[in-house]
Order: C-alpha cells, then structure tokens, then sequence
C-alpha cells in the first residue's frame, strides 16, 4: 500500500511538472545589473567617463572603438573578480523570481557565458537569493531557442530571432535595444507577471 501511495504522488509531481510553464530569464542584464560594473571598470582601465546609457548597440566594440577581446576581458575580470559587485537590476530581485515561481512557472536562468564564471554564479544567485528549477549555462554559439522553455525574458534582440509561436519573448529595456522593434517589453523584472 505504501509504495503504491509513492508512486501515485511521484506520477502526480511528474504530471504537474509538466504541465507548468517554463519562464527561461537571461542572467546578464535581466538579473544582473552587469553592465553597471562593465562601464566602471572600462572607466579604470580607460581613463574614459562613459555611463551605461552610452552602450547604444549591442555591438560594444564598435561603439568605444576596442577589440572583441578586451570586451570580452572585461566580462571575465568583473565574474571573476568583481561578482560581488554587481548589482541586481532591481531591489529584492530574489523575491520577485520566488514570486513568478509561485505562480506556477518552472524558473530556469538560461545564459551565455564561459565555464570559469560559473562558480561565481553561482554564488552571485545565492547572495541574492534567486531561485531558479533549471540553470543552464551555455558556452558555443547555440542559440537560446535550441533550449526548452515556453516564455524568454532576455536583454539581447538577437535571441528573439528563431522564437517562433507558442513560444513568447519578452525584451528586457536596456539602453542597447531601443532601436529593436519588438512588441512586448519590460524595464524590470517585476512588470512579467502582468505579461504572462
């Protein structure tokens, strides 16, 4: 009797999971206010004086005239040696994520980035307390459409471009997507649950 009661409640855990959406939330400038501590370094490094709202396109290297590489420099340095710095892109960040959570949704942070971050991601989650069901890191060049998920919310157009209905996605307003059209958009985090 009692392993019957188990498995009834396993298959009826199994069937609810399934049936819950799964809200996938980009990491870098969606949950984390990276950029933040992207321009402050840049500034150090640089003797420059430029503001986030100064990163216009997507294309960084092109705006400040710098290589790809020193782009990407600065993005390791700061997850390697800076993660406690970085801000969330919005006060209690870790109870909003636990708010959409209870709402029914799976919550997996899906992002892009290189495998010696991935500690200090971690660790950055814990700090801020977010929850997530999935954590997917992905390191080539694979798109986030290739992974399962039924509502993105992410920063960077170009992750927009193979969704394809039932699918949804939300841009988060970063000042290097203004010029993207696309219908739904957020300036924070806490402004999903009346989109979904």
């Amino acid at each position: 009797m009692f392993k019957i009661h188990i498995l009834l409640l396993i298959a009826h855990t199994m069937s609810d999971l399934s049936s819950r959406k799964t809200l996938a939330i980009d990491l870098d400038s969606v949950l984390a206010d990276t950029m933040l501590v992207w321009v402050e370094e840049f500034n150090k490094r640089n003797n420059s004086s430029i503001i986030k709202d100064d990163i216009i396109s997507w294309d960084i290297s092109k705006i400040l005239d710098i290589s790809i590489t020193e782009v990407s420099d600065i993005f390791t340095y700061i997850w390697d040696g800076r993660w406690k710095d970085i801000p969330s892109t919005e006060p209690s960040i870790g109870n909003i994520v636990s708010d959409l959570h209870s709402k029914g949704y799976r919550i997996s942070i899906l992002t892009k980035r290189y495998r010696s971050s991935v500690g200090n991601v971690i660790k950055w989650l814990d700090i801020h307390k977010i929850h997530c069901d999935d954590l997917l890191f992905v390191y080539d060049d694979a798109p986030k459409t290739n992974y399962p998920f039924d509502i993105l919310v992410d920063d960077a157009p170009i992750n927009f471009s193979q969704l394809v209905h039932p699918r949804k996605g939300i841009l988060f307003n970063q000042p290097w997507n203004k010029n993207f059209t696309w219908p739904v958009r957020i300036d924070a985090l806490s402004e999903v649950i009346n989109l979904i």
